[in-house]
């Protein structure tokens, strides 16, 4: 097994963007310090194991002009990083089963034979290619085996067994696989920044060693979390809101902290806890929940005008958010809304 000091250092910059499959980064690194990259790429893995992510980096690898391979000071990855180069070209399916069309590929076909606009090559990169009708592939076929010298075709797709003969054929194949826990994990918590190595671990396991799959778990904990979380901040606001104190109203917005989010769903459950309010100001108060007895108070406490006010408010200030009003300020704002009056 491969190991981070086994690396050249050119594999060693792909490992820090990409996870696990030393044997695929160790041999791509290899063929772009070589400058031997095939025409044809074919990147096979259940999805979640970051086919497109790889399928970036052989572009990358192909158009990169910095003095250290993949170093990311050239302005061909800077464009790469901020997917505006001109010269890297998705080839995308459509319909019902996501498949490409004969037509894209016939387009694509005259496109391959168009200089690069900056970089040594231009790169396609063919989508989910499983379910591409053999009409398709065939039309493929075309170019795929006589590409221009300026071209490089990345096919992605769950099993190379999905693509006719001819095309696997003369594709290099490259296998994703899962990871393990720990490598996982510590490329979760630490390059992506996206949870706790424990969070990592238990998602990876849950997963079968699939980043993508655990990124989405952790992404349906995390929007959970803040589900509950935002609901108990806004108990405690509207809490505040039927006592009438300022300071606790103050407090408790300022609960909020500077998560956006947050702030963005503390807004939503207010608005919809105030519309309750609102049918019990009209006296329609026996369509509300009995149980949310705060919209039950606050109906009795305050004025219909005053309740449509606050939810308009409300509403104003949550697509501030938007625009970069600062949380402090934000929560202010907020408390300042929700000051109980007539």
């Amino acid at each position: 097994m491969l190991s981070g000091a086994d690396l050249s250092p050119t594999a060693r910059r792909i490992a820090r963007e990409f996870c696990g499959n030393a044997a695929a980064v160790a041999s791509l690194g290899g063929m772009i310090e070589t400058g031997r990259l095939p025409h044809a790429f074919i990147i096979e893995g259940a999805d979640g194991l970051g086919k497109s992510s790889f399928a970036r980096l052989i572009a990358r690898g192909a158009m990169c002009g910095c003095r250290e391979p993949l170093s990311g000071e050239c302005g061909h990855c800077r464009k790469l990083r901020e997917n505006i180069h001109p010269d890297l070209i998705y080839i995308q399916g459509s319909g019902k089963t996501n498949a490409i069309p004969i037509d894209a590929i016939r387009a694509m076909r005259k496109d391959a034979l168009i200089a690069p606009n900056e970089a040594g090559k231009r790169v396609f990169i063919l989508e989910d290619c499983d379910n591409m009708l053999p009409a398709a592939q065939n039309a493929f076929l075309k170019i795929f085996e006589e590409a221009p010298p300026h071209v490089v075709f990345i096919i992605t797709c769950r099993s190379a067994m999905n693509l006719l003969t001819t095309i696997r054929s003369r594709g290099r194949i490259i296998t994703l696989h899962p990871v393990e826990a720990e490598e996982g994990a510590d490329f979760i918590a630490d390059v992506m920044n996206a949870a706790d190595r424990q969070s990592a671990r238990n998602a990876l396991a849950e997963s079968g060693g699939n980043i993508g799959e655990a990124l989405r778990l952790l992404g349906s904990e995390s929007a959970s979390q803040t589900a509950e979380q935002a609901n108990s901040i806004a108990d405690g606001i509207l809490e505040a809101m039927c006592s009438g104190s300022e300071l606790d109203l103050a407090v408790n917005c300022a609960a909020i902290g500077k998560d956006r989010a947050m702030g963005g769903a503390v807004c939503a459950i207010l608005c919809e806890r105030l519309r309750c309010g609102l049918m019990t100001a009209v006296g329609a108060g026996d369509t509300v929940d009995s149980a949310d007895r705060q919209a039950l108070r606050l109906g009795a406490l305050l004025s219909p005008e005053n309740v449509i006010r606050q939810i308009d408010e409300i509403n104003q200030l949550s697509e501030m958010l938007r625009i970069n009003i600062s949380m402090p300020l934000f929560n202010t704002k907020l408390a300042i809304i929700l000051q109980r009056r007539k």
